[in-house]
């Protein structure tokens, strides 16, 4: 290090950041470039670090800042760069970190690019787990490479209309996955109950039979069959439907192999040996034409491996050697009438293909005859007759009516010399043999129309349904037009076989069968109009109600469902309408799906960030802040609203597992809190028991209780938290205690009153009877002394002395005239404070009273008396006045205890 370099420091080291930040993204200096890993790391400050980081521009760093740092600008920058890198490569070293830097990001739109795109299958792996829209695993799951993770994702889809769109998709992709997705779709309408099981593989198994059964094999058809047999034989239950069409493929399938076989030998032989004559019986058929009838119900009844062509030409050929038809061949002839257009049905339809190559081959050796000129044409000439044997043999008559109007036009154009009468004659015999072959089979057919007629005659009366009215309507008209390409051949003039008036009478039939039916018809189409427009109105509201943003979750909610039963009821529609029809309820399913989609994640995003959010509560280290945080988050839960179930449930489940111990642990304070609080009520109740039994206490034991009721008040005092209930139990009980206390003293007092009052009344009979000149010993009338009473003892004084034998009334005549003026002043206050009228002769002493008792007051007026203390002295002041003399206690007493009465009741006593 050199000495400016020791003065010097370097930019990218100086104390400012932003000349450190400068300095990081310009700076060429060699040793900044191997700092810049440490700066990106370390540095206080943040914009160093993201210069740095910027100036390294790796994904290792930009991954490890993304992981550990906070600050917006280097997390905002970091995930720019690895949202473009993360989908361009694949580094297996970096993938657990690109993992643990995916589930950091909130970005739906990055997910699904991840999801779609990235090279990495671990990466589309975790961004696929994040992601819940149903459409977006089926688009996912059809274009996914990795076979185990699409195995995956079929696991998750659980929507039916995806499953059936991923079914439709993948089989032009992967067949494979197709069947999957068809065995998953079978599963879940199982669980929901549209479905049975094993109806997903019967079906496919009864496509591949009406596929082999329309001649779509592509290799040996009997090997084919085995394989089929075996395949549907496996699956065991098939739907009852199922089973039939499966059937009937089957059966059509061994009608063709029988056909492919060649004919056996033996039969060909025995067709064509002469039979032996037989004598015929009276009245009986020809015995070769019975037994030619036999052959053929023996042959269709054995399923012997014979053309149907042979068995015809069998019977034709019987027919024609017997010379004269009589009733009973005719009988035989229309008892075997429907096996012979069976069979001729099915030479028609064989030979429907067969006649164009026949034909063709045909003008080509016509050609290659002109060809060679007229040097050989006998032997060409015969050989084309002799083919035209055959098809006559076969009963093929559009092809041998092909080949005998170009040998009759080549026939024609040769000279006459060069004509071979044989081959003419042999020509001619032939032509003539068409024409009755084509006469029988007009015959026959036109006795096949009668019986369409009259079937067709009978439906209008039959009470049928409508529907199997038309269907039947439909077969009888097939039929028709089966039997006029079986007679109308090519190079005919007539346009139709069957006779006009046939024709009239079927169409006259058919059209009275439809009259009859007519009004069934249009009543149904106008009501599969009527549902056709609610259905449109219907498709239309669902539209508006997907594009209004503001419309709620449960009403899109509601249209899916509806939805999802009309595409099931497209029979309820007009024919033309239904294919329209059910693309417009996709369309609209699709829609609906999609607006689902987004609210779904748009509402899974903010539980996602309440999850998220609750677990950061862990670290909260105040109980009850975190619980008040807890139930915020959870008012926040129910606001944001709901998404898919099974989503719902998992966030639901991350989203209480952080929370769960918090609530628990606050149970548990509470539970404490709850059992203190149990146990204080519970001393508290034992105080307000002890309160109500120191209330019950007897009488003589309440005045020394009245310490304990003390303590008790004190005890009770000191628990805070009291309940109300219990408090005013306490108070109750105080309160009937201190009652009780009262009463006892009022008790006490009326005794002590009572015996003062007795006290009294005995000084003053003592009195009489001694004024009156007794002298007996009275002591034995003395009650007991009154405790600590100044009037009563000095009562039971007078009493005593009044009692003894040797008391003088002199003693006391003074003391008696003393008595007298005070008595009556008693008894004038005793009036004035009652509100009694006094005597005219103490009006004077009430009149001074009266005066007395207002300077008093005026000079006294804040130690007045009340008025119950006021009694109590008047009558302490007239129990003090006694003896009076025996008239004027008369007089005085009378007064007194009226006076008396009315001031007890005034004051309560």
């Amino acid at each position: 290090m050199n000495l400016r370099s020791k003065l010097f420091k370097k930019p990218w080291k100086n104390r400012d950041p932003d000349v450190r930040a400068e300095a990081v993204r310009h700076d060429q200096d060699p040793e900044l470039k191997k700092e810049l890993p440490q700066l990106a790391q370390h540095d206080d400050a943040a914009r160093v670090r993201l210069a740095a980081l910027q100036r390294l521009n790796s994904e290792p760093f930009w991954l490890d800042a993304r992981l550990r740092e906070s600050d917006a600008d280097i997390v905002r920058a970091a995930d720019q760069f690895l949202s473009r890198e993360i989908g361009r490569t694949d580094k297996p070293e970096l993938e657990s970190a690109r993992i643990e830097w995916l589930k950091l990001s909130g970005d739906n739109e990055l997910l699904r690019r991840v999801a779609s795109s990235s090279p990495a299958a671990g990466l589309r792996r975790a961004a696929l787990a994040r992601i819940s829209a149903q459409g977006f695993l089926g688009d996912c799951y059809i274009g996914e490479s990795d076979d185990q993770l699409a195995a995956d994702l079929l696991a998750r889809i659980d929507q039916v209309s995806t499953l059936e769109r991923v079914v439709q998709q993948a089989r032009r992709s992967n067949k494979k996955r197709a069947q999957a997705a068809a065995e998953r779709l079978e599963s879940l309408r199982i669980a929901a109950g549209t479905a049975v099981p094993g109806q997903a593989a019967s079906e496919r198994l009864v496509e591949v039979a009406e596929a082999l059964a329309r001649g779509h094999g592509r290799g040996d058809l009997g090997q084919e069959l085995g394989e089929l047999r075996a395949r549907w034989d496996a699956i065991g239950d098939h739907p009852e439907p199922l089973a039939r069409r499966f059937q009937g493929a089957v059966r059509i399938i061994e009608a063709a192999l029988q056909r492919q076989q060649a004919l056996p030998q033996q039969a060909a032989e025995e067709a064509q040996q002469p039979e032996a004559e037989t004598a015929p019986e009276p009245g009986g058929p020809d015995p070769k034409l019975a037994g030619s009838a036999d052959f053929i119900r023996s042959s269709i009844r054995k399923g012997t491996k014979l053309d149907a062509r042979e068995l015809l030409a069998h019977w034709d050929r019987t027919w024609n050697q017997i010379p004269a038809h009589g009733p009973a061949e005719e009988a035989l002839k229309a008892d075997m009438l429907p096996l012979l257009r069976e069979l001729q049905a099915q030479v028609q339809m064989a030979s429907q293909m067969q006649s164009r190559e026949k034909a063709g081959s045909g003008d080509q050796g016509g050609n290659e005859a002109r060809a060679d000129g007229p040097s050989r044409p006998g032997a060409q000439f015969s050989a084309r007759l002799d083919e035209v044997a055959a098809s006559l043999e076969a009963g093929n008559l559009a092809l041998a009516n092909d080949q005998l109007r170009a040998l009759r036009s080549e026939h024609d154009r040769l000279p006459p010399r060069q004509r071979s009468g044989v081959d003419g004659g042999r020509l001619q015999r032939m032509e003539g043999r068409l024409k009755e072959m084509r006469n029988w089979q007009h015959w026959s057919n036109n006795k096949i129309r009668d019986e369409l007629i009259a079937g067709v005659q009978q439906l209008s009366d039959s009470g049928q349904h409508p529907d199997a009215v038309m269907a039947a309507l439909k077969q009888a008209r097939n039929e028709w037009k089966r039997l006029e390409a079986l007679e109308v051949l090519p190079g005919d003039k007539r346009r139709f076989a069957a006779p006009p008036g046939q024709w009239r009478q079927f169409q006259a039939a058919c059209k009275q069968a439809y009259t009859a039916s007519k009004p069934y018809f249009e009543k149904r189409e106008k009501l599969l109009r009527d549902n056709l427009e609610t259905l449109q109105a219907f498709i239309e509201a669902g539209r508006q109600a997907v594009a209004d943003d503001n419309a709620e979750t449960a009403t899109l909610l509601g249209f899916m469902r509806k939805a999802r039963q009309a595409i099931r009821r497209m029979d309820d529609l007009p024919p033309k309408a239904r294919g329209s029809s059910a693309a417009g309820l996709r369309e609209l399913m699709n829609g609906i799906s999609a607006a689902l989609d987004q609210r779904f994640e748009a509402v899974e995003s903010v539980k996602r960030r309440l999850v998220a959010e609750a677990r950061a509560l862990s670290h909260e280290k105040d109980l009850k802040t975190a619980v008040d945080k807890a139930k915020a988050l959870q008012s926040q839960w129910q606001k944001a609203g709901s998404g898919r179930r099974k989503v719902e449930q998992e966030l639901w489940r991350q989203f209480r597992e952080p929370m769960d111990p918090l609530f628990e642990q606050l149970k548990g304070e509470h539970d404490q809190r709850r059992q203190a609080d149990q146990e204080t009520q519970a001393e508290l109740k034992a105080l307000c028991a002890k309160a109500e039994a120191l209330a019950d206490l007897p009488g003589e034991e309440l005045e020394s209780a009245h310490g304990r009721l003390l303590g008790l008040i004190d005890e009770w005092l000191r628990h805070e938290g009291r309940p109300e209930s219990l408090n005013r139990r306490f108070e109750r009980a105080e309160q009937r205690f201190e009652q009780r206390v009262s009463e006892q003293q009022a008790k006490l007092r009326r005794r002590a009153d009572d015996h003062i009052l007795a006290l009294a009344q005995l000084v003053q009979r003592l009195w009489t009877l001694r004024s009156q000149g007794q002298r007996e010993d009275l002591a034995q009338e003395l009650p007991d002394r009154p405790a600590q009473h100044p009037v009563g003892d000095a009562l039971f004084d007078l009493a005593q002395r009044l009692a003894a034998p040797d008391f003088e009334p002199e003693a006391l005549h003074a003391q008696v005239e003393s008595n007298r003026k005070a008595g009556r002043q008693i008894a004038v206050e005793f009036e004035f404070l009652s509100g009694l009228e006094t005597p005219a002769a103490d009006q004077s002493l009430r009149m001074d009273y009266q005066v007395q008792r207002l300077a008093r007051r005026m000079s006294e007026r804040e130690r007045q008396p009340d008025l119950a203390s006021e009694l109590e002295q008047l009558q302490q002041r007239w129990y003090q006045c006694l003896p009076l003399a025996p008239e004027d206690y008369e007089a005085l007493h009378g007064r007194v205890e009226k006076a008396q009465g009315i001031l007890r009741n005034m004051v309560g006593h």
